[in-house]
């Protein structure tokens, strides 16, 4: 009896022994996966994209929307004579012309000296009036534009080479690292000093005669001219840096607007020329400083 009561003993100890270490292997099993599974959790935390917002926001500038081409400042109607004096000019053609109930004399002539030659002020060779005149006996009034073009191809090109110098010649006179700001005063400044004003201008120059007071080119090359001289001559030299500007007039004078850094400056080379003692008085300028001697142009 004993024998066999130590056998059972022996039976039960053993199968409790196998019992035990298949729970220390499971357990250690579980362990081992909990484990990997942690550590796979965290790989995918610390790989997925966060989506916080940051705890400050640098201050942004709020470009100013002001179109800076005279364009976009016209009518549906004047626009469409814009484009049709740019399609003509483009094709050397000397006139245009159209019915009065398609467009007005005196339309044609505001868009094509303030608005078309303000924008495009390399062409300086042009001129125009407009004339009113009865269609072939057949009682319809017409609008004709006489084009006229002062420069022939070796003139224009030789005048072309004169601002082509200037222009290199303020850009090597720039620092390193010149911001939009020095390459517009740079020009200011060299328009100050090589320009005079032409105090003998009649203020028939923008229609048929062949002054170059009125015009770019008066300015940079024969170094004479009145405010639209000034004002397109710095345009056609922003144009070549880069930097957003137009030509701007009220009823008796033309200044500049800039866009630099996403703001918009007044810049009156002219009155900078002329005024004692005005320094930068007008140069990059707010509406609020300008307007205090400048009436607004028609489309503010």
């Amino acid at each position: 009896m004993k024998n066999r009561f130590f056998q059972k003993l022996c039976i039960c100890l053993v199968f409790a022994g196998c019992f035990c270490s298949l729970f220390a292997c499971a357990r250690s099993s579980v362990r081992e996966q909990s484990t990997t599974a942690k550590q796979t959790t965290t790989k995918q935390v610390t790989t997925k994209p966060t989506t916080a917002k940051p705890t400050t926001t640098a201050p942004q500038v709020k470009e100013d929307t002001i179109p800076l081409l005279n364009y976009d400042h016209l009518t549906k109607g004047e626009k469409e004579v814009y484009n049709r004096l740019a399609d003509a000019i483009g094709a050397y053609e000397p006139y245009m012309e159209e019915s009065v109930t398609e467009f007005k004399a005196e339309v044609v002539d505001r868009v094509f000296f303030y608005s078309f030659l303000a924008d495009h002020p390399e062409y300086f060779y042009v001129r125009g009036n407009s004339n009113l005149y009865e269609y072939s006996g057949t009682g319809e009034e017409m609008a004709r534009f006489d084009i006229k073009y002062i420069d022939s191809i070796d003139e224009y090109d030789a005048r072309m080479a004169k601002i082509d110098g200037i222009f290199a010649k303020i850009k090597k006179s720039l620092p390193k690292g010149a911001t939009d700001f020095d390459r517009a005063k740079a020009v200011y400044d060299y328009l100050i000093e090589h320009v005079d004003y032409d105090y003998d201008y009649t203020g028939n120059s923008l229609k048929e005669s062949e002054t170059t007071s009125s015009y770019a080119d008066g300015a940079l090359v024969d170094g004479k001219a009145v405010c639209s001289g000034y004002s397109r001559a710095f345009k056609m030299m922003m144009d070549r840096f880069g930097i957003p500007c137009m030509c701007v007039s009220n009823k008796d004078h033309e200044w500049n607007i800039v866009r630099i850094e996403g703001n918009c400056y007044h810049i009156d080379v002219t009155w900078a020329d002329t005024a004692e003692n005005s320094g930068e008085r007008y140069f990059c300028v707010t509406d609020t400083e300008i307007y205090k001697d400048h009436d607004k142009p028609a489309w503010v």
